[in-house]
């Protein structure tokens, strides 16, 4: 059962982070003013690098690694 709530916390992490870039890349496209977000690198550097690995590494680790480790599973029982 613990794994489960691992499962869900982790969907959840990456959903909500990946929601963020979202609105953040959103707000620069459709807001018309690019020097107010060419203002402010601190954010865009937090975002690029904090916020992109954070949903990078957590979509490896909940969708990928379960796919490679039943994939090396069947591949080693054959």
């Amino acid at each position: 059962m613990a794994a489960k709530d691992w499962n869900a916390r982790l969907r959840w992490v990456h959903l909500g982070f990946g929601f963020c870039i979202s609105i953040y890349f959103g707000a620069i496209t459709f807001s018309g003013d690019a020097r107010y977000w060419n203002d402010r690198p601190d954010i865009t550097n937090f975002v690029a690098t904090g916020v992109m690995a954070i949903v990078f590494w957590s979509g490896i680790i909940k969708w990928q690694l379960p796919r490679i480790v039943k994939w090396n599973r069947s591949r080693n029982s054959s």
